[in-house]
């Protein structure tokens, strides 16, 4: 609730910033050279087995949930915690009344089994809306072709991670080794600035930059771009990024103003300017259209379910 105030505050303190809760808003604002806020929430913990609180963020300008972040709870299973086989009962009643209101479900983050329960049930385009393509790198918090090859059937969109490690195996095995090496430096320094989180990450930083590890580059952004175009086809690939979620990106992006490397290495393979524009937004946009469209204009909370986990 902080997070959605602060949004909306921002928007209302800078005029090139606009909350936008449709696709055609998105397109609109774009023509007006803003700045688009679209809000999700990360790991359906947040509504807290509620459909209640699910309905009430939608109204707040929520247009997406991650089933799950790293740790499964009452409903579904993360990537790497499995304690329910998939979707409960319930989870299918989040995903269902999801697709009611007019809300991305995301599959980033959630085990295998959820993944295709949600196919298995949806109506609408899912997202995974910050995942790499295990075809590239075998990391469970990548999506399998068994999953890609059943979105030309959803319309989902895969929008590729920058985290190095989800890209690439040599940079997660050496990350994973330098975490477990570094761990009682880490702990140590986190003691020392546990009243000082700026401190801390000022402190980490400087250890990790001298204890340096292979970091991929931004070609291997679209590498997994490549294989969800081989698998599942162009219709179906997009970008996530995941700027704020991710220690460092691959060399030599530093940020945001460095995403056209991405689309320089597309140009550069081949792809054609309408595949880039679909890369670049235009399959989450059509995805989004869609989904909407499955919606319609129903009543939020009067035609909605009232299921709950006692």
């Amino acid at each position: 609730m902080d997070l959605i105030d602060a949004t909306n505050r921002e928007a209302e303190r800078h005029s090139d910033l606009v909350p936008c809760t449709t696709a055609n808003e998105i397109r609109q604002a774009k023509k007006r050279n803003q700045i688009c806020l679209l809000m999700g929430i990360e790991g359906g913990y947040a509504i807290e087995n509620s459909l209640y609180a699910l309905r009430n963020f939608y109204r707040l300008g929520v247009r997406y949930m991650t089933l799950t972040h790293n740790v499964a709870h009452d409903w579904a299973d993360a990537h790497r915690d499995i304690k329910h086989n998939g979707l409960t009962d319930f989870g299918k009643e989040v995903v269902l009344e999801m697709n009611r209101l007019g809300m991305f479900i995301d599959i980033s983050h959630v085990s295998e089994k959820v993944m295709h329960d949600v196919l298995d049930i949806t109506k609408a385009p899912v997202i995974a809306s910050h995942s790499g393509v295990r075809g590239v790198n075998d990391h469970t918090r990548n999506v399998s072709d068994a999953v890609l090859k059943r979105l030309p059937q959803n319309g989902g969109v895969i929008m590729v991670v920058f985290y190095p490690s989800f890209l690439d195996e040599r940079t997660n095995r050496e990350e994973n080794e330098r975490s477990a090496r570094l761990k009682p430096q880490v702990d140590a320094l986190r003691e020392k600035f546990k009243n000082d989180q700026p401190g801390f990450v000022a402190a980490e930083n400087e250890l990790m930059a001298a204890n340096p590890i292979y970091i991929a580059d931004y070609k291997r952004i679209v590498d997994h771009i490549d294989h969800i175009k081989k698998v599942a086809g162009i219709d179906h690939a997009g970008l996530g990024s995941d700027y704020d979620g991710v220690p460092f990106l691959p060399t030599p992006m530093q940020g945001a103003e460095d995403l056209v490397l991405v689309t320089y290495e597309m140009l550069r393979r081949g792809y054609t300017e309408t595949e880039i524009k679909k890369v670049l937004g235009e399959n989450m946009l059509r995805a989004m259209t869609q989904m909407e469209k499955v919606a319609g204009n129903r009543q939020i909370s009067g035609q909605g379910s009232l299921k709950k986990i006692k």
